[in-house]
């Protein structure tokens, strides 16, 4: 039965790793699991509710509203009964509306609307920032995982090596201390291939954290697929957009600064009991109505003052357009350069890794037969293993580059 748990277990985390090595699974999964894009929808469904909220602070608000108050005389002393009539009780049914235009209630469902594309806007946002460092992350890790696989090859050619090479020690063909400076060599890339595959378990363990995954296993990550997007111009960008909407809110703002000092109406109504007792308390069952009306004629230029901080705010904002565009059109530029001279260092790299394989391959066959110095090789291996380094460097390097070019034009 043991054996049988063991088993399922072991098929499980398969299975699980087997679902979670691809790119594109690892970003589905940090999207699913983010509280971020679970907030946004929650504060779109609250924007809703203020809508209905704005439409029922218009419509007529109705109110129970009862005051009693008795002011006894005791002895000749109490409050004037000119002033209190010795009490008052009222128990009012009162009904209140705002009369309110069409475009002035648009406006404010207007604000709604800017404020959930804001939200909406921010969430593509944010799916970008998660995107661009759950790429950048996996990049790290599958370049790291073809270093150690290149280095796994050299180890099994090492071995193989110091078992050659400790016979023909044993025969005299080379010196003790030849062959422990070897074996120095290849204890030392044993030490520095554990280092790295614990660095390496160390990244994808912080992967799983940003997509909150909960596991803990050491999975080989499956190449990733990253192609270049296409350039697209700085307006048609997604950062750009929040320029677009705060020029919106502002517009928004300076329309309902005018709907503010419009003339305001409000009717108003009541109806029940409203009574001093003094004199035919029975009969003082009734109704009333009225209204309210306002028109602004001065308040010290609040309006004007007003006005002149949103346009303060209005050159703000272009300035800061502006200056996203310089940023954009100059970063896209820098970009499309560095990948352009990193892939000319890769074909270099290429290269310099075949010259130093095939020198490595000959000095092989020449360390077997003795035919060459052991520090000769150990100097070919080194080189071999810095160019493998460098030649894969470069390669994640191009990809964190295209990574950042398809962050830039989102």
């Amino acid at each position: 039965m043991r054996k049988v748990i063991s088993l399922l277990f072991f098929f499980l985390s398969v299975i699980f790793a087997h679902a979670q090595n691809s790119l594109n699974e690892y970003i589905q999964s940090a999207l699913k699991n983010s509280p971020v894009f679970a907030d946004a929808k929650n504060q779109a469904s609250s924007l809703g509710l203020d809508s209905m909220l704005i439409r029922a602070a218009y419509k007529p608000q109705i109110n129970f509203n009862s005051t009693d108050i008795y002011a006894p005389t005791i002895n000749g002393f109490g409050y004037d009964q000119v002033n209190t009539n010795g009490g008052f009780y009222s128990a009012l049914v009162g009904a209140n509306l705002t009369v309110v235009g069409k475009n002035n209630l648009n406006n404010k469902f207007s604000s709604l609307t800017i404020q959930k594309q804001i939200l909406e806007l921010n969430s593509k946002l944010n799916e970008r920032d998660l995107k661009q460092a759950i790429t950048a992350q996996y990049l790290t890790i599958n370049g790291e995982q073809q270093i150690l696989l290149n280095q796994k090859k050299v180890l099994d050619v090492l071995k193989q090596e110091d078992v050659i090479l400790k016979n023909i020690a044993e025969k005299g063909i080379y010196r003790q201390t030849d062959y422990l400076s070897f074996l120095v060599s290849y204890k030392q890339q044993q030490i520095s291939y554990s280092q790295q595959k614990l660095q390496a378990k160390n990244d994808v363990y912080l992967l799983n954290y940003l997509c909150g995954i909960i596991d803990t296993s050491y999975i080989i990550l499956a190449e990733p697929s990253i192609t270049i997007s296409q350039t697209i111009a700085n307006e048609h960008s997604v950062q750009y957009r929040q320029f677009f909407l705060d020029s919106m809110q502002l517009q928004n703002s300076v329309e309902q600064l005018k709907y503010n000092y419009k003339p305001k109406l409000n009717l108003f109504a009541d109806a029940g009991y409203n009574t001093s007792f003094l004199y035919h308390a029975e009969r003082n069952f009734g109704t009333s109505v009225g209204l309210n009306f306002i028109v602004p004629i001065y308040n010290g230029n609040q309006r004007k003052t007003q006005l002149n901080k949103i346009k303060l705010s209005e050159n703000t904002r272009l300035n800061y357009a502006e200056f996203f565009k310089k940023q954009y059109s100059m970063k896209q530029i820098q970009l499309l350069q560095q990948i352009s001279e990193t892939e000319k260092l890769i074909a270099q790299a290429k290269e310099q890794l075949k010259i130093s394989e095939t020198l490595l391959q000959a000095n092989n066959k020449q360390l077997e037969i003795g035919d060459l110095r052991i520090a000769d090789y150990i100097i070919s291996l080194t080189n071999y293993i810095s160019s493998q380094i460098t030649a894969q460097q470069l390669a994640t390097s191009k990809l964190q580059l295209i990574n950042q070019f398809n962050y830039l034009n989102y």
